[in-house]
């Protein structure tokens, strides 16, 4: 009786080991299927599950875990999305991809200077990649967002030029024009990336006009 007792509660402790083997396939499935019914914030919960309980001599997932970065992504969690995107491409795991969407979660964190960084490096390792017009995108677009601001500050000061005494014109017009040179690297730098952008051309021709003067 004694014996069976024994076999009774080794057999038990096999069965919790191999169902504790098998959770992290399970969780991953049901991440995966709650992925494509769209209910990523499940989909996070599971494959936030799957990982947690990851057996240490399998290798990880990385395609779970882009899934993962991407469950994250889409309920905004940009913090946990820019860290999962971060380890699938260090897993190797569609790096372009992962990469672009490592940008993408810094910049919605505001982490421009990081974000610009990331792009400036991917877009010379990922040369051929289908996401590098995207890459492209993003980073002219903060490069055009930051040369606005003082081009258009430039443009209110010339314009309360006509209010003013004309003695004051001169004063007027020199502090338009430094702010007319803080533009003008930015938007140098948007033809860098991006030749034949025309709000960038459109903008340094003004700037070059005005300095010039």
């Amino acid at each position: 009786m004694k014996y069976l007792t024994v076999v009774g509660m080794l057999l038990i402790s096999l069965v919790a080991v191999a169902q504790n083997e098998t959770a992290y396939v399970e969780l991953k499935n049901e991440g995966n299927e709650a992925l494509r019914s769209n209910d990523f914030a499940t989909a996070l919960q599971k494959y936030e599950a799957a990982l947690a309980v990851w057996p240490e001599e399998e290798p990880i997932d990385g395609a779970m875990v882009f899934n993962l970065a991407t469950s994250a992504r889409r309920v905004s969690d940009n913090e946990k999305a820019l860290d999962y995107y971060q380890q699938s491409a260090e897993l190797g795991y569609r790096p372009d991809f992962s990469t672009y969407y490592i940008a993408s979660s810094l910049n919605s964190l505001g982490k421009d200077a990081e974000m610009e960084q990331v792009l400036l490096k991917a877009i010379d390792e990922y040369k051929t990649s289908s996401v590098l017009g995207h890459m492209k995108k993003m980073l002219t677009t903060y490069y055009l967002k930051q040369g606005a601001e003082p081009f258009n500050q430039a443009a209110q000061t010339l314009a309360s030029a006509a209010n003013a005494d004309p003695e004051q014109y001169d004063e007027i017009t020199a502090r338009a024009n430094e702010s007319f040179a803080e533009a003008k690297p930015w938007f140098e730098k948007v033809l860098e990336i991006d030749p034949g952008n025309e709000n960038a051309q459109s903008s340094l021709r003004e700037i070059n006009s005005r300095i010039a003067n």
